[in-house]
């Protein structure tokens, strides 16, 4: 049975990537969307120094059976698909488990971005119940003193005891790493990819450039990187160690920025307002984000509404007139991002994912 979502889930993501495409070549909705990103909960105990989010209040959340409600519908209308799932701390969000549980039965591919913070032997335990599928922990650094002090809370032993359980006692997990590019961790971003893969074990490295968190507006300031504190000073140091990570990638290592990611990861921390994107955003015809509140939009910064899961069905949302009209105002958008929203996966990317789900699950 599991074999045949898994199928079926790589199908559909095909067959919609092609209609994703196209629609972006013909500047018309064709598809539907490709990835669903659901911020679950504002709530984060740990005191992150270059995020804000940990500030917010939880305010009007939607509760987990609203949350199971709108899951309902979206897999109604999307069929299998693919949520990424972050927050705040998402194993934060009281009956988080129970959402989870949720996913799972009605064929959800999920991954979860974690500070790892609540991930105890029991907690993970439910993991390997009820998922999720991939696991993201945030580590910035392999050193615990630095990954700490970022973190401002203690966390690089308990995510380290958490990966250990999960791969002790089932590997049916995909287990990944994502580290932030800022002024801490800029010098030694192979040092942490190869301790992630060789030493920690985990299937996938990320690494994400620092960037304003939606906690604020600073992203829409145009010059908000001079006077960051965590911008990175040394740009030359920064481009020869993301150029010995494509190196890895060449040979085979599973850094999971594409190729064209890290040649304009080089070109942003340079220069981040000449608009380094080698490509126009894409998430107008491929993302459907959604925040605590069951408010939906295709970009973060952007943060134009397009509609609310409370009221509307998620499906009447992506085809409104409002949603064609943001469309059409971020046609060209030129904000100094490269959150790894703003391409979408790959063709190759998502199969690549699909192999590593049945590998796991015992059918590679």
């Amino acid at each position: 049975m599991t074999l045949l979502k898994d199928i079926e889930f790589a199908a559909y993501q095909g067959t919609n990537h092609l209609a994703k495409q196209l629609s972006y070549t013909l500047d018309r909705r064709l598809n539907k969307p490709s990835q669903v990103s659901l911020l679950i909960t504002d709530i984060c105990a740990a005191r992150c120094t270059m995020c804000d989010m940990w500030k917010l209040q939880e305010n009007n959340e939607l509760s987990i059976d609203e949350w199971k409600g709108v899951l309902d519908r979206l897999r109604e209308w999307l069929g299998p698909f693919f949520l990424v799932i972050s927050g705040g701390e998402p194993f934060q969000k009281r009956g988080f488990f129970d959402f989870l549980a949720h996913c799972r039965e009605i064929g959800i591919k999920t991954k979860v971005s974690t500070n790892g913070m609540y991930l105890t032997p029991k907690a993970c335990e439910r993991v390997l119940e009820v998922g999720p599928d991939f696991l993201s922990f945030s580590i910035d650094h392999h050193a615990r003193e630095v990954h700490d002090r970022i973190r401002g809370v203690p966390l690089y032993d308990r995510c380290l005891e958490a990966i250990d359980f999960l791969k002790a006692h089932d590997e049916s997990v995909v287990l990944g790493i994502a580290s932030v590019i800022m002024e801490e961790t800029a010098r030694d971003l192979v040092a942490t990819a190869e301790w992630a893969l060789d030493e920690v074990g985990v299937d996938r490295v990320l690494f994400q450039p620092l960037y304003p968190t939606f906690a604020t507006d600073e992203g829409l300031d145009p010059g908000w990187f001079d006077r960051n504190p965590h911008w990175p000073r040394d740009t030359a140091a920064l481009r020869a160690e993301i150029e010995r990570l494509r190196a890895m990638k060449r040979a085979g290592r599973p850094v999971w920025n594409p190729d064209e990611h890290l040649v304009a990861l080089q070109h942003y921390f340079e220069d981040p307002a000449s608009h380094p994107r080698p490509d126009e955003c894409m998430v107008r015809y491929s993302t459907y984000n959604i925040d605590p509140r069951g408010d939906v939009m295709f970009c973060w910064t952007v943060d134009d509404r397009v509609g609310n899961l409370r009221h509307e069905h998620p499906r009447a949302i992506w085809e409104s007139a409002l949603a064609q009209q943001v469309r059409d105002k971020m046609k060209g958008c030129k904000a100094p991002c490269l959150l790894n929203c703003y391409r979408g996966r790959s063709l190759r990317e998502q199969v690549g994912l699909f192999k590593l789900f049945a590998e796991r699950q015992g059918f590679g």
